[in-house]
């Protein structure tokens, strides 16, 4: 099966017109599956893993939603809060230590190895009718949080077994690519909230010349079998 990846393109983040300073207000849907959601144990205690379901609360995409993953287990998600839109390096906050690059490359190359696979997209959206969706977005979040520092046990009795087997399947070391990347990865952080995954997106006039610098950037195709 053919998947298609986009190559990172130095310059197409600065070209989106987001700086650091750029907020979104969102509001808590629920996760994913919701009671039905995968499970990890994660520093010892069993938790939900998978895709959270925010909406955006204000704007002219209030009211549409998307998912995306956690980068901070430190806090909590709920209710409407304002995000502001930083390098994966700047987050968490609070926090005086922050990710370092090489932590933020992980957990780019895992949602871009995710996305190669087919099972997001290059915005961290998915078919939720895919085979095993929340056994493959609780593994994507596992993954992130182990990048990230945290301790998982895979073969704890608190983690579900369709996240432990795609997990293991992301992760096989004979098949990930540590250099893929999703281009315009971004922390979205909140003094009170969990920080979130977010893509910042490109604007209309960089998808038109896509097509024609496509070959010069590198586009390629990743074949799975």
């Amino acid at each position: 099966m053919k998947m298609w990846t986009q190559a990172a393109v130095a310059g197409l983040g600065l070209a989106a017109g987001i700086a650091s300073a750029d907020t979104l207000e969102l509001s808590f849907v629920q996760i994913a599956g919701g009671g039905g959601a995968a499970t990890v144990e994660l520093n010892g205690s069993g938790i939900q893993a998978g895709h959270l379901v925010h909406a955006y609360a204000s704007g002219s995409k209030a009211g549409q939603q998307f998912a995306t993953f956690c980068i901070e287990v430190a806090q909590t998600v709920g209710g409407t809060a304002v995000y502001n839109i930083v390098e994966l390096t700047q987050a968490p906050v609070p926090g005086a230590v922050k990710y370092t690059q090489s932590q933020a490359d992980m957990v780019n190359a895992i949602v871009a190895n995710a996305a190669a696979m087919g099972w997001i997209d290059n915005r961290l959206q998915a078919d939720a009718g895919q085979t095993n969706y929340l056994g493959r977005m609780g593994a994507i979040q596992a993954a992130i949080w182990e990048a990230l520092g945290e301790s998982i046990d895979l073969n704890s009795a608190a983690t579900s077994a369709s996240l432990a087997s795609a997990y293991n399947e992301l992760m096989d070391a004979q098949s990930f690519n540590p250099s893929l990347r999703i281009n315009g990865l971004r922390a979205l952080v909140n003094a009170q909230r969990q920080d979130l995954l977010y893509v910042v997106p490109l604007p209309p006039a960089a998808f038109a010349g896509l097509g024609m610098l496509g070959a010069c950037f590198g586009v390629r195709a990743v074949r799975r079998r």
